[in-house]
C-alpha cells in the first residue's frame, strides 16, 4: 500500500511538471504571436493615420487633428498620442502638459529619427511615424500603446 501511495505521489508531481512545462511554452508561443500581430496591426494603422494628419496638417487645421487624438484615445490601450512638429516641439498630446515641451526632454528621442513607421516593443509599445509633405517632413506621429494582459492577473503567475 505504501508503495502505492508513493507511486501516485511520484506521478501526479511528474504530470505536473509536465503541465507546468506545456503551460509554459503555450504562453511564450502566444505572446509571440500575440507581439507579432500587434506590430502588424499597429504598424498599419499608424500608417493610415498618418496620412490623415498629414491631410489636416497641410489643411491647417490641428483642432481637428486634436479631435483625431481625444477619439483615439478613449480605446483601450492607447495610453498617449503626440505630433511633434519637425524641430522637436510638441505640437498636440492627449496629455495636454506635454502640449509645447521639447519632446526629448520626456520621450525618446530616436521615436523622431525614423524614416518609415516604427515598432518597439517595450511596455507601453512606442511606436513613430512621419509625417511628409511631398518634399519635406511636417513632423512625427508618436503613439504609447499598452496591450491588454493575455491572462487575467488571477490566472498569471
Amino acid at each position: 500500500m505504501l508503495l502505492l501511495v508513493g507511486y501516485l505521489i511520484y506521478r501526479n508531481y511528474e504530470q505536473n511538471k509536465s503541465f507546468e512545462s506545456e503551460r509554459t511554452s503555450l504562453l511564450a508561443t502566444v505572446r509571440q504571436r500575440r507581439l507579432a500581430n500587434d506590430k502588424q496591426q499597429l504598424t498599419f494603422g499608424m500608417k493610415t493615420f498618418t496620412w490623415a494628419v498629414r491631410n489636416t496638417m497641410i489643411q491647417n487645421k490641428p483642432g481637428e487633428i486634436n479631435e483625431y487624438f481625444n477619439t483615439l484615445v478613449k480605446d483601450r490601450g492607447i495610453k498617449e498620442m503626440l505630433l511633434v512638429d519637425d524641430t522637436g516641439t510638441v505640437l498636440i498630446s492627449t496629455n495636454k502638459k506635454n502640449q509645447g515641451i521639447p519632446f526629448t526632454s520626456r520621450f525618446p528621442g530616436e521615436l523622431l529619427q525614423r524614416e518609415d513607421v516604427y515598432f518597439a516593443d517595450k511596455r507601453p509599445y512606442e511606436l513613430s511615424a512621419p509625417v511628409t509633405a511631398p518634399n519635406k517632413r511636417l513632423g512625427t506621429l508618436v503613439m504609447f500603446y499598452t496591450p491588454a494582459p493575455i491572462l487575467p492577473d488571477s490566472l498569471s503567475r
